[in-house]
């Protein structure tokens, strides 16, 4: 029988393995690493149209790339919104590469621990509180940096995912954190990586699949994320996730906490 692919998801952090499309293109909400539990993967510049081959990828938020998988299972570390994460592990990338007009990162320090902890997943199954556990001593082990975001951007985030059912508007968020709409939107850009709309967009995926997995229907699971309807979030997770929303549900176990 074949394995379904798992995710485990709580309001900080996410991380997806199994198999994903054999070349498929997405859009980076959150910095990502991207490590293959086989083969080596290939990165496409969406410029040069150049392949990169590599294990592992760190991937700065808002880079549009396509990747192809080789048909590999893979692990997606999908980080923390504000960068923290991503200052963390970057000073463990050995490569740093040009992808289209930004750069991205390959090959990770200790690369086989990263695999076995992924395989360890797929095949263990551990409960999300063990994962969350073994993630945060990872993250905060004593070796890496631990940055300091903006609390402003960091208080946006939160009332975004506090409100994500609303199309609450940028201005509204200004006022609760005390910045002006351009200058709110060019921190959230600088420390999150991606702007506004797009953040709020790939939450309300993540929303959409804790009510899935609390048995409501996809429609249903849609609405109650802030989507107008289905078709919204369908061309949603294509975009952003680079594949089937309805294969995904039917393919995929999901454990998850902290977004709704």
């Amino acid at each position: 029988m074949k394995k379904k692919a798992i995710v485990y998801a709580t309001g900080e952090r996410g991380i997806y393995v199994g198999r994903l499309e054999r070349c498929f293109k997405r859009s980076i909400v959150p910095p990502t690493l991207l490590v293959s539990l086989e083969d080596e993967l290939e990165v496409i510049d969406p410029i040069r149209r150049e392949r990169v081959r590599a294990k592992s990828f760190l991937i700065p938020p808002g880079i549009d790339m396509e990747i192809d998988t080789h048909g590999a299972n893979v692990a997606l570390f999908f980080l923390n919104d504000t960068g923290a994460d991503l200052a963390r592990l970057s000073p463990l990338m050995r490569t740093t590469l040009p992808i289209g007009y930004q750069h991205c990162f390959a090959d990770i320090k200790g690369e086989s621990d990263v695999v076995e902890f992924a395989n360890f997943l797929r095949n263990q199954r551990p409960t999300l509180a063990t994962v969350e556990q073994l993630v945060h001593e990872w993250m905060f082990h004593p070796s890496r940096c631990q940055p300091n975001p903006d609390p402003r951007i960091t208080r946006a985030v939160q009332i975004i995912k506090s409100n994500i059912d609303k199309n609450i508007s940028v201005e509204w968020i200004g006022q609760q954190v005390g910045l002006s709409v351009p200058r709110l939107s060019q921190l959230f850009k600088e420390v999150v990586g991606t702007p506004i709309r797009r953040f709020r967009l790939w939450h309300r995926v993540f929303v959409t699949a804790a009510k899935l997995n609390e048995g409501v229907d996809l429609t249903g699971a849609a609405l109650a994320a802030g989507f107008t309807d289905y078709a919204q979030f369908a061309r949603t997770y294509r975009e952003l996730a680079g594949g089937n929303a309805s294969q995904a549900r039917d393919n995929t176990q999901i454990v998850i906490s902290g977004y709704v």
